[in-house]
């Protein structure tokens, strides 16, 4: 079962998203994002599944 995670950003924060994209690789576990904005505001939300979820968890809790 997916874990679903989200963040806001400002639309020119284009690396934090990005940052996900590398952070999902360096641990090898899938990452669907979705992307929504609202004003200037991106709302960006995400499955993540794999093996290595709980590390990817904790380095995105960390670094995001």
């Amino acid at each position: 079962m997916p874990i679903r995670i989200g963040l806001t950003c400002w639309l020119w924060e284009w690396r934090r998203s990005r940052g996900l994209e590398r952070l999902a690789e360096r641990w090898g576990v899938t990452l669907r994002l979705e992307q929504r904005r609202r004003g200037l505001l991106r709302l960006i939300e995400g499955e993540v599944s794999g093996p290595n979820v709980d590390r990817f968890l904790t380095e995105f809790a960390r670094h995001g």
